[in-house]
């Protein structure tokens, strides 16, 4: 009854009652792709609508002094609540089977809207050492040198060294960016989380955004941490015109979220690409990936070196040349030397299956046959 004697119709809580249905559109606009939380909301409101309802018609029933005019305008209150509830009503006729048609989804749609649950991949399961990585005596200098500045980043600013927030590997396809920047991680002492684009991107509006912050956020919880980008010109790419709108959002939120790491303690940003010169300039500026580490080709050396690791667990026949393998691969990556002596592994086996004897043994023709089928 207190409530009953507080509330005093007037053009301003008119007013306020007739904003109601602009509420219910405004909450269905900003929640489209979520039906379940639609429903609530509109049992929430309406729960509302009929509290209000009441109130007003217990006001018509003890208020016997109010004038014509007092009671038309409490009349009037009825109005809005009313069409509320008409609209609530019609709306829920065609949400409810939506609601149960979204729960009813494919794994893959569900996991795009809500299940992006991100985790560290260099767990006790997954380790990487320098031991796993075949470069350039230089190359590894300078990483092992960044490496160094991450595990103590106090120390170096007490030698007034600005320690990289933001990192880019560039280089060609096939040259171990992804197993470097998990080196790093690792030596560092960072959990290691990766942005997959195929993981982030989602065909519902303003998710993919989510996912991006889901995934620093999560970052964020295991700090010390590095988030490694891998084809970041995919993301950023450079902006023209007649890009698309989502990319650009994707594109700017994630600029948004480097700021915050630029001024978070413990979090670093490892990106990569083979097309540098499509990664946007916005991304390449001052205080985000400034730290550019180019990764060549295998040298002569490094070449040499990825054939005797690759090679090592096979039987080898006479005439195998180490030497000459590494010379007439100049210009292939690590990743095509790998699959080089995969291949000659399968076509021993193919060969040796044509028998009733296995020697187990990779000739210099199984390896003559493999270099045409990946060099051709």
């Amino acid at each position: 009854m207190d409530l009953v004697q507080l509330f005093e119709p007037s053009p301003t809580t008119l007013l306020i009652f007739f904003l109601m249905p602009f509420l219910y559109f405004g909450y269905h606009a900003r929640y489209w792709y979520a039906p379940a939380v639609l429903q609530r909301l509109d049992f929430l409101l309406a729960g509302f609508s009929i509290v209000l309802a009441g109130l007003v018609v217990v006001k018509l029933i003890v208020s016997r002094e109010y004038s014509r005019e007092q009671m038309m305008l409490l009349f009037l209150h009825v109005a809005p609540l009313a069409l509320t509830l008409l609209i609530i009503s019609s709306a829920m006729r065609g949400l409810m089977p939506r609601a149960r048609s979204h729960q009813q989804q494919t794994g893959e749609d569900l996991k795009s809207q809500t299940g992006y649950n991100p985790a560290p991949l260099n767990t006790k399961v997954e380790q990487y050492g320098w031991g796993d990585l075949v470069i350039a005596d230089s190359l590894k200098e300078e990483l092992v040198s960044v490496v160094n500045l991450l595990k103590d980043p106090l120390t170096a600013k007490r030698y007034g060294i600005e320690v990289p927030k933001g990192i880019l590997l560039n280089g060609p396809p096939g040259t171990g960016k992804t197993t470097i920047a998990k080196v790093m991680a690792t030596n560092a002492g960072m959990a290691f989380f990766a942005l997959k684009m195929d993981e982030v991107v989602s065909k519902w509006v303003g998710e993919s955004e989510k996912n991006l912050s889901r995934l620093f956020s999560a970052a964020s919880r295991h700090a010390p941490a590095v988030i490694f980008i891998d084809e970041v010109d995919s993301i950023g790419k450079m902006r023209l015109g007649g890009g698309q709108a989502w990319a650009e959002n994707l594109l700017n939120h994630l600029l948004q979220l480097v700021d915050g790491v630029v001024k978070s303690e413990g979090l670093y940003i490892i990106a990569a690409t083979n097309r540098g010169e499509l990664v946007d300039p916005a991304l390449k500026r001052a205080g985000r990936l400034s730290k550019v580490i180019e990764i060549p080709l295998p040298d002569f050396d490094s070449r040499a070196r990825l054939f005797a690791l690759s090679l090592s667990k096979l039987k080898l026949a006479d005439g195998v040349d180490l030497q000459h393998l590494s010379q007439i691969t100049a210009g292939r990556s690590g990743a095509d030397i790998k699959e080089i002596c995969n291949r000659a592994g399968l076509n021993a086996f193919k060969r040796e299956s044509q028998g009733k004897k296995r020697d187990y043994l990779v000739t210099l023709a199984d390896i003559d046959r493999a270099l045409s089928e990946v060099l051709s």
